[in-house]
């Protein structure tokens, strides 16, 4: 059995009915974005669908068909058994969720495959196009959001860990992006996601939760790194329904600055620090350098924050501002004050 389904009611049985999804474009596709925790068992390969790609519009339709089935009749067993190896993972009862980039040949073919060898498929109606379109618009919803904020070095990223222990619904931004947002927030966090990427991750945990429920985010900048928030995203973070203001001393913010990223390569640091010169200042930062030289990466992060802490601005409705006053950092003690006061 192939049925063509609409976009709502492929993720439903992607996250509802834990339906795996099978992404049949080349892998340069999928590498560059794809839907979350979809798997790519390609039709053709990068080489393959270029070659199919130019005999299609330099000769005909008839054989590109011809040289794809070429390409494809070697490897319909392979493909058989990765979609068998996938479904193995998932209780799906033989069902299986199919696309392509635009519902077209690439995914009916492999639909015909495998629903001739067993399989109810599910293919998803306009493919990869119609979800990235279903993406861009999920960004516009009503969302009720708690935005967290404070300055550089409060720990906020903690803070939304623990409220998520306990229950409550939280977007973690800067762990999508692969970036904590500061200076030093790339380092030991590997290769960010593509832009495209990153806002199909950002949907799918927003998707979670309905728009009736609190969400807890982070206050960003438009940038995390090189990766920037959806705009219609980032307008309703700065309308949040409610803004918890982190107030905790900058010795305590410096400490654990130092905690977090003091055991990495001092170079590295050193070129997180380069890499914002112009903010700092020549001389601010010659004398952040030369403090790392002598083994004082706590006084040289307390020399970084005054530019944070200057270049800091809280411009928000006070009508929605919770100040929390902090003696230190405590997690525990600063997620016991916000719950008492929200």
């Amino acid at each position: 059995m192939v049925k063509v389904i609409d976009i709502e009611e492929f993720l439903k049985l992607q996250n509802d009915d834990k339906l795996p999804v099978i992404d049949v474009r080349s892998p340069i596709e999928y590498n560059h974005a794809h839907i979350p925790n979809a798997h790519n068992v390609y039709l053709f390969s990068d080489d393959e669908r270029k070659d199919v790609g130019t005999i299609y519009k330099q000769i005909g339709r008839k054989e590109a068909v011809l040289r794809g089935l070429e390409y494809v009749s070697v490897r319909m067993t392979d493909i058989l058994k990765s979609i068998d190896n996938i479904s193995k993972e998932y209780n799906s009862n033989n069902k299986i969720l199919l696309h392509c980039f635009r519902g077209g040949m690439r995914s009916e073919s492999v639909g015909w495959l495998c629903s001739s060898y067993g399989y109810d498929v599910y293919l998803l109606r306009g493919g990869y196009k119609r979800y990235r379109n279903y993406v861009l618009g999920s960004f516009n919803k009503d969302y009720r959001i708690y935005l967290l904020t404070g300055r550089t070095g409060s720990g906020k990223t903690l803070i939304l860990n623990k409220l998520k222990s306990l229950g409550y619904n939280v977007v973690d931004l800067e762990k999508i992006a692969k970036h904590k947002g500061s200076a030093f927030g790339w380092i030991n966090e590997g290769e960010q996601p593509t832009q495209e990427q990153f806002e199909n991750n950002i949907s799918y945990e927003l998707s979670k939760y309905d728009t009736n429920s609190i969400i807890w985010i982070e206050d960003e900048s438009l940038l995390i790194g090189k990766r920037a928030i959806p705009k219609d995203l980032f307008n309703r973070m700065q309308s949040a329904e409610k803004i918890i203001y982190l107030d905790i001393p900058k010795e305590c913010r410096a400490q654990y600055i130092t905690d977090t990223y003091g055991k990495y390569s001092i170079d590295d640091l050193k070129e997180s620090i380069i890499k914002i010169r112009k903010r700092l200042g020549g001389e601010r930062m010659k004398e952040s350098l030369e403090l790392l030289d002598n083994g004082k990466i706590y006084e040289c992060v307390l020399n970084m924050l005054y530019y944070y802490d200057k270049a800091y601005r809280l411009s928000i409705n006070e009508d929605n501002l919770v100040t929390i006053e902090c003696k230190d950092n405590n997690i525990d003690d600063i997620v016991k004050l916000i719950i008492n006061r929200i």
